[in-house]
């Protein structure tokens, strides 16, 4: 299963993936912090 993270800046938007959950809500604290917003998790279902 993956799971994509959706974040923005100022300038556009980022959609990054992960294979865990645990490894897609550490990259999602990472964005906040360094000042993404809109940070987002979304599970992609399997087929």
């Amino acid at each position: 299963m993956a799971y994509f993270i959706y974040a923005r800046d100022g300038a556009g938007l980022v959609v990054l993936r992960r294979e865990t959950r645990e490894a897609a809500e550490k990259k999602a604290a990472e964005l906040r912090e360094a000042g993404w917003f809109e940070v987002s998790i979304v599970e992609q279902k399997p087929k």
